[in-house]
This record gives C-alpha cells, structure tokens and sequence, in this order.
C-alpha cells in the first residue's frame, strides 16, 4: 500500500509539472501526458479497488470504520476530479501544441487534486496501514490484489 502511494503522490507531481508552464518538448509533453492518464486511468482504480475490495472488508467492524467511510468518500471526490483531467491529457498527449490551452484548466483541477490526496493518504497511512500489519489475513490481501492485476493485464 506505501510503495502504492509513492506513485500517486509521483504519479501527482508529474501531473502538476504538465499542468505548469514548465518548458518542455512537444515530444515530452505527448509522453509525460501518456503516463500520467495510463497511471490514473489503470493503476490508480486497481488501488482503489484493493482499498475498497480486500482491505475495507476486513477493518469495517474495527474502530476505523469512519475513517473507512471517509476513505470511500475521497475516492468518489478524487474520481470526479479524475473524470476531468483524464480527457485533459488524452487531449494532450494527441495534442501536445494545446499545453498552453488546456494548462489553466489542468493547474486548477491537478491543484484539487494535490489537496485531496494530501489529506487522503496521511490518514490511511496514520490509520489504516498500521492496522493491516496485524490482521490475520495479510496473505488473503495480497493474494487478492495480485489476482486483481492479473485480470486487468489480460
């Protein structure tokens, strides 16, 4: 779940260092915006499904059971911002000459964003990780998650 974190909040900066007026090649621009919508468009519903599908479950009847519902919350919120910027960078790695054009409205929504996975990921990491070292089912968890990206790489 960190290492998973590390490439959101990587994932993130890279988005931010798109959306910036940060000069940079059209051709690094197409394949900075490629990566960035194939992680949010892949990666980052598979993490969310093993937080919702394989780790939720087992914590629900916990004392985190609100930082569980606050946790499902975020990622409705993070998906609607989502749901903005992906079409952004599909633009913009077809497009790479529209930086200028899509860059306000990238820096704005990339900005929600930053703010809600800062507050996201320092409470599962406070909360919720912590808590997964001592379930009895840790294997289950892992056994789940990699089943999850297996499915999706076919």
């Amino acid at each position: 779940m960190l290492s998973c974190h590390g490439r959101i909040r990587s994932f993130t900066a890279l988005a931010a260092r798109l959306a910036s007026r940060e000069p940079a090649s059209e051709a690094v621009v197409a394949d900075v915006a490629r990566r960035v919508h194939r992680y949010h468009a892949i990666a980052l519903p598979l993490h969310e499904a093993d937080e919702e599908l394989s780790i939720a479950p087992r914590l629900e009847s916990s004392a985190l059971s609100g930082a569980l519902i606050a946790m499902k919350k975020e990622h409705l919120e993070l998906d609607h911002v989502l749901a903005g910027l992906l079409p952004l960078w599909e633009q913009l790695a077809a497009e790479p000459g529209r930086r200028g054009e899509l860059s306000p409205r990238m820096s704005r929504e990339v900005a929600r964003m930053e703010a809600l996975w800062s507050r996201h990921l320092a409470a599962e990491e406070e909360l919720i990780v912590p808590t997964l070292r001592h379930l009895p089912d840790v294997k289950g968890i892992l056994d789940e998650m990699r089943a999850r990206r297996l499915t999706s790489a076919r």
